[in-house]
């Protein structure tokens, strides 16, 4: 391990060095220096710097409220850095144990203003079941330019007004972001981050209001890149997810249930994947949900030929039960479904209200709009619902080698010669005359 001359005012792990248990071995244990840094650093109210190179765990870092604090700040804005999200590795060696574990007791004590950047935090959890940043009862936590791969979930959060930035989350087993216990999460921030390789990217079940998805990249993710909604019990709180936005993101083979590919995802266990399956999942209690600007893209069918331009099918975007939501100015080249059915434990009826679905861009698709069941969309539109899909547009002279359709279907006028012409097919070719 490189070692780091002590710095004024900021607490460096390295020094901690004789708390390291089995230090050159391969059960090196770093976990009790950085306990002892962390006891420092509240003590002094310092920030920890953790230099450039891999620290082994064998147990979960643990940074708990002090019990007595001295003033407000003695255990909140604890600053944790290093010198880069791939250079200074926080390394749990043992499958079932977490990685850091920043939470209080209860949400009556729970942390706040917490700050991690610049650092790794990487598991073992192929046959465990661990979390890689645990921040449950945190609030104004903030996490810049972190890596967490390897975990069966890499961040576990709970609380309010939280940021997390410029970071990277990949091959956890399970889910990326869990926003899901029994505490809520509000006006929190998602913004420039990359997802890569879970059952689900972001998932949030229960409570939350006022968040944000933004600039982010969700890739192979098998069930969902981003589910909202659907174990909540109703009765004080009818929504469990409100004023949620999702916006200039990229989602690639998100939602195709067959697990991941490739040799570099071999070692990355996926559960078993039930219900529904799209890149964006809205679910039971979802009420005013926005998605705009995003790009969206299927994988390849599995029975695909070489050569053969075939996609998969599965929707991209699929609603259960939203109540006010707009989704527009998207590029997508699968369909957005209305679902017949909740992944509720009480079986709620689906409903759609005053949905509005206009200005998508829809490339290679046959149908844009499509049904669970018989009636959905009916029912929707009976509930103030608006979907504004495949508009009739015209043109001067034969669109055959000039358009590019928008969809499978697009139907176009040549006002020269007063003839309809419809796309079967995604190229600028594929047009042929109705009348």
């Amino acid at each position: 391990m490189r070692g780091v001359k002590p710095t004024e005012g900021i607490i460096n792990v390295a020094d901690y060095i004789a708390h390291v248990e089995n230090i050159g071995t391969e059960t090196e244990d770093w976990q009790p220096a950085f306990q002892a840094a962390i006891e420092a650093a509240c003590r002094e109210i310092r920030p920890i710097y953790v230099p450039a190179g891999e620290y082994r765990i064998r147990k979960a870092i643990e940074i708990l409220p002090v019990k007595e604090p001295r003033n407000v700040l003695e255990h909140n804005e604890l600053h944790i850095f290093g010198d880069g999200k791939y250079h200074s590795i926080i390394s749990q060696q043992v499958p079932e144990e977490n990685g850091i574990n920043w939470t209080g007791p209860a949400y009556e004590n729970s942390c706040n203003f917490g700050h991690l950047s610049h650092i790794s935090i990487t598991g073992n959890a192929v046959n465990g079941d661990s979390i890689g940043l645990n921040i449950k009862w945190h609030n104004y936590f903030a996490m810049d330019y972190v890596y967490v791969q390897g975990f069966k979930c890499g961040v576990y959060a709970e609380g309010w007004s939280s940021r997390f930035v410029n970071s990277t989350i990949r091959r956890c087993g399970g889910t990326g972001i869990y926003a899901g216990g029994v505490g809520t999460f509000n006006d929190c921030i998602i913004r420039d981050c990359n997802f890569n390789g879970e059952a689900i990217a972001f998932y949030m079940p229960n409570r939350g209001f006022g968040n944000r998805i933004e600039g982010c990249c969700f890739e192979v993710c098998s069930k969902a890149a981003i589910y909202l909604g659907g174990t909540m019990e109703l009765g004080e709180y009818p929504f469990s997810v409100e004023s949620f936005t999702i916006n200039n993101c990229y989602f690639e083979k998100d939602g195709y249930n067959t697990g991941v590919e490739g040799e570099a995802f071999k070692k990355v266990p996926l559960p078993p994947v039930k219900g529904p399956v799209s890149t964006i999942h809205l679910d039971h209690g979802c009420a005013q949900i926005t998605i705009h600007d995003c790009n969206f893209f299927r994988s390849w069918a599995a029975d695909r030929k070489p050569g053969e331009y075939k996609l998969a099918e599965y929707p991209l975007i699929s609603v259960a039960y939203c109540r006010t939501g707009h989704i527009y100015d998207n590029v997508l080249n699968g369909a957005i479904e209305l679902r017949a059915t909740c992944e509720t434990p009480e079986g709620t009826d689906p409903l759609v209200s005053a949905l509005v679905v206009e200005n998508n861009r829809f490339r290679d698709v046959t149908d844009p709009l499509v049904e669970e069941a018989p009636g959905l969309i009916e029912q929707a539109i009976s509930q103030h619902s608006v979907f504004r899909m495949i508009p009739r547009i015209t043109c001067q002279g034969s669109p055959v080698g000039q358009v590019r359709p928008q969809c499978l279907g697009d139907e176009i006028l040549d006002t020269e010669n007063n003839t309809w012409y419809k796309a079967v097919g995604p190229q600028n070719t594929d047009w042929v005359p109705l009348n």
